[in-house]
């Protein structure tokens, strides 16, 4: 299971899902796991979609989200590491 340290990290994750009209991403986040290494590869993309696209929306706002990524980044490169799925973690980091 996903492990966050913050419900807001959930939340985040759950409303970006939804903006970016990403249902993978969001059973995902609703199972609390990673089924498989195409699910890890399609959630670490969703992660820098998500930064990408809260960049855009706190530029607009001006807000900061870098806090709550911060916090959602250490969550999921720990989640990603126990599940084995460390390797399409970093396949896909090295990409962004």
């Amino acid at each position: 299971m996903i492990n966050y340290k913050l419900p807001e990290e959930r939340e985040f994750l759950l409303h970006y899902a939804e903006l970016l009209n990403d249902k993978k991403s969001l059973e995902i986040i609703n199972s609390g796991s990673l089924a498989s290494k195409e699910e890890a590869i399609h959630f670490a993309e969703f992660f820098w979609r998500t930064v990408s696209e809260s960049n855009k929306q706190d530029e607009k706002q001006g807000e900061s989200s870098e806090y709550i990524l911060e916090k959602i980044i250490i969550t999921l490169m720990a989640y990603f590491r126990s599940a084995g799925y460390e390797d399409e973690w970093e396949e896909v980091t090295d990409k962004n």
